[in-house]
């Protein structure tokens, strides 16, 4: 449903996250992507382990530097700096879709791995990253997982965020 002129309520979905989205070279961005249907897929050790190697492979790359990463079971909190030539959606493409390849094999599932789309942000300098990354390192804690956040073994941090 278009925006009316009346009412100028956006639309939904995901046309939406992606409307004006810019991509800045350089700047940190804090993003958000779920999986399908909120499927919790990511209770494995291998399949865990296939997201935090497609960063590394990123970063390798030099597509983006990561900050921070969070995987919980249905969903991933990712701070990188954007680096190179590609955009965050690119990024994101690659992220989603190598990850999502080995997944499927890994679990055996017929269904996809990600939502088609993610929410981004992009951190401005007035914000500060480390309180962005503390917020993300508390999801185990306040889904009931673990009491203590360090204890929660599928992140990684550039930062000492302190225990």
């Amino acid at each position: 449903m278009p925006i009316s002129k009346k009412s100028r309520i956006p639309e939904r979905g995901s046309k939406q996250l992606r409307k004006h989205r810019h991509s800045q070279q350089e700047n940190f961005y804090f993003i958000t992507t779920s999986c399908f249907n909120k499927q919790k897929l990511f209770i494995t050790k291998d399949a865990v382990q296939s997201v935090f190697d497609c960063i590394k492979w990123l970063e390798k790359e030099k597509c983006m530097d990561c900050y921070f990463a969070i995987l919980m079971s249905d969903h991933l909190h990712l701070i990188f700096q954007l680096l190179g030539r590609k955009t965050v959606s690119e990024v994101m493409k690659g992220l989603k879709g190598f990850t999502g390849r080995k997944i499927k094999c890994l679990l055996k599932l017929n269904t996809p791995v990600w939502q088609d789309q993610f929410y981004d942000h992009l951190i401005r300098k007035d914000e500060d990253l480390v309180e962005i990354m503390k917020y993300c390192l508390y999801n185990p804690v306040w889904a009931g997982l673990v009491e203590n956040p360090f204890d929660y073994p599928h992140w990684k941090s550039k930062f000492d965020l302190g225990e």
